[in-house]
């Protein structure tokens, strides 16, 4: 794997800085999109652990079925202990409660790592950011006082 290039911010010029700035803003907005996503995914791997419990404990054997996001229909649980898992791209396991939970428990930790990686990256990002900024602030500086001597 090759290094990544280094590159001498005090070497560029104010409009490649803001062209610079612009990128790594970009990255920012991506990663950050990224990571809400990844938190969203936990929430809901988390909420099929919660009705996983929920059903366990309940007596009834009648509930709403959703059918679309906005559309239920009245449905009865044949099984308590058993569950389809969706493992991935379309593909359901039959699992029992306990299995089930460790499935969704397996996913939230993969998911969990994913965002501290995330986190990581971010950090890094705005940090190039704040030094980007500060260089430019420097170079405006230089710029207003060049430009005053010269008046």
């Amino acid at each position: 794997m090759s290094q990544p290039q280094k590159i001498d911010l005090n070497a560029l010029s104010p409009q490649q800085l803001v062209e610079f700035r612009k990128n790594v803003d970009q990255e920012i907005n991506h990663f950050t999109q990224s990571l809400q996503a990844l938190q969203t995914a936990q929430a809901k791997l988390k909420d099929c652990i919660v009705s996983i419990n929920k059903l366990e404990k309940t007596k009834e054997d009648e509930m709403l079925v959703p059918l679309t996001s906005s559309l239920y229909i009245p449905g009865k649980a044949v099984s308590k202990q058993d569950f389809l898992v969706d493992i991935g791209t379309g593909y359901y396991v039959e699992k029992n409660a306990d299995d089930a939970k460790k499935v969704y428990d397996k996913k939230i930790k993969k998911l969990d790592e994913d965002g501290k990686k995330l986190r990581d990256i971010l950090v890094q990002k705005n940090e190039i950011l704040n030094g980007i900024n500060l260089i430019l602030r420097k170079k405006v500086i230089e710029m207003e006082k060049s430009q005053q001597e010269q008046a």
